[in-house]
């Protein structure tokens, strides 16, 4: 018996700021680890329709949080908006460099 579950959870961030939303884009469950792997690829995809900078991974939760439910969850399109919100600048931008997300540890 599989006593984890686990969540994907998908955030946006700004293109040419540090900042992202503070609420996800997207929370899925997922009965299993490997079935949040799976459909991981898919769903990023999806939201990189919604944004251009997009990070998601898979998270485990005791199956017990999950149990019976099926979570999807998704952020107002509104928010996003605010992602086509230039920042407000007081010079000429610095220069930043792009880091990879760092994995989670499982």
């Amino acid at each position: 018996m599989n006593s984890m579950a686990a969540l994907l959870v998908i955030v946006a961030c700004h293109p040419q700021d540090t900042t992202c939303l503070q609420d996800p884009v997207a929370v899925i469950s997922y009965e299993t680890d490997e079935a949040c792997y799976t459909a991981l690829p898919t769903e990023l995809k999806r939201a990189r329709a919604m944004a251009d900078i997009i990070y998601g991974d898979c998270f485990p939760v005791n199956s017990e949080l999950v149990a019976g439910r099926e979570i999807r969850q998704t952020i107002d399109p509104g928010k996003l908006a605010a992602l086509d919100v230039p920042p407000a600048t007081a010079g000429p931008a610095a220069a930043q460099a792009l880091m990879p997300p760092v994995l989670a540890e499982r």
